[in-house]
């Protein structure tokens, strides 16, 4: 099992309210990809994460090998969230864990 983990922070040009807002649409529009993508294990958002984080959204996926992970991050549903990721968010960390 591959665990697919990334982290963002909402750009800073964005107020409190538009920050609110786009965590709520990001976290309903990723934590939808696990019934669109049928082979991904979880995909789960995280929005706020806890205080003590320093990032402000987080995905947390999971696909059953190496080799579906970039199926995973080319996936259709998958690449139709990218635009609203690009829209709200930077600084952009990723790390792929096997097993």
């Amino acid at each position: 099992m591959v665990r697919h983990i990334v982290s963002w922070n909402f750009k800073p040009e964005l107020t409190p309210e538009e920050r609110r807002e786009a965590g709520a649409l990001l976290a309903a529009r990723v934590n939808a990809l696990k019934e669109l993508i049928p082979f991904a294990l979880e995909v789960k958002a995280f929005c706020p994460p806890l205080d003590s984080s320093s990032c402000d959204f987080v995905l947390y996926s999971e696909v059953p090998q190496a080799s579906d992970l970039p199926l995973y991050q080319n996936h259709p549903e998958h690449q139709a969230v990218l635009p609203l990721i690009q829209k709200y968010l930077c600084d952009r960390r990723c790390c792929d864990i096997e097993g």
